[in-house]
């Protein structure tokens, strides 16, 4: 049984992930909101499920959510980041030169600088061959970048840059480090007219998670490694 800890665990794909990974594992999941994490844990009806309070958006918030962590376990063997936003929404087509620098920045602080933060405070508490997922998305590929939600395609750019950095850093620790595109899901941001539903999207994530050939430092959509 592997000790997992999911970011963003209280709806959409990270609800979905910390089902699916429930499965003949410990999972812990943050969420912003305590009764919404109830919920959660009400509706999936496993006790192999807990959660912490937190907030990727603020370094003191992520301090004390992690300490709240170590209260519940002393290690973390797979580390997902999932915590993410889409300002204004997928549809919303706005040019880039009339996107405000709020929306940029807010996008920025959680889906990249979170992300950051919330490796930095549970690294302590990794061991070899733990391993961090950071879910990012196929709009922040430089490979056929397009135009609309701007602060969500340069936040998941950055975000893979992020990986790519983090996998040379930390593999003298055998801590590998990984981004994966979870496709296009049926969720409140993705819309319902995708094509993948939840289950069947963290079900290859989970696949992935567990793969004997995990590798380092890639860019990946159901187990096929991406160009950045």
């Amino acid at each position: 049984m592997k000790n997992i800890f999911i970011t963003g665990g209280n709806r959409g794909i990270g609800k979905g992930l910390v089902e699916t990974f429930s499965e003949n594992n410990k999972v812990f999941f943050s969420a912003r909101d305590k009764q919404k994490a109830k919920s959660v844990i009400e509706s999936i009806g496993n006790e192999n499920i807990d959660y912490v309070i937190m907030d990727v958006a603020d370094e003191r918030n992520v301090l004390n959510g992690i300490e709240a962590l170590k209260e519940k376990t002393n290690s973390i063997d797979i580390l997902i980041n999932n915590a993410g936003i889409l300002i204004p929404g997928l549809k919303h087509k706005i040019d880039a030169v009339k996107t405000d620098d709020e929306s940029i920045l807010k996008t920025f602080n959680i889906n990249t600088v979170g992300v950051l933060r919330v490796c930095k405070a549970v690294l302590p508490m990794m061991q070899p061959t733990s391993r961090i997922i950071n879910i990012s998305s196929g709009m922040g590929q430089m490979e056929g970048m397009s135009t609309g939600s701007i602060a969500y395609r340069l936040s998941k750019s950055a975000l893979n840059a992020l990986t790519i950095v983090l996998s040379q850093e930390l593999s003298s620790k055998d801590i590998k480090v990984n981004a994966i595109c979870p496709g296009w899901v049926q969720t409140d941001m993705g819309g319902y007219e995708a094509t993948l539903t939840v289950k069947e999207s963290v079900e290859s994530i989970k696949k992935f998670a567990f793969s004997g050939n995990f590798p380092n430092g890639k860019f990946l959509r159901h187990g096929q490694i991406l160009p950045w």
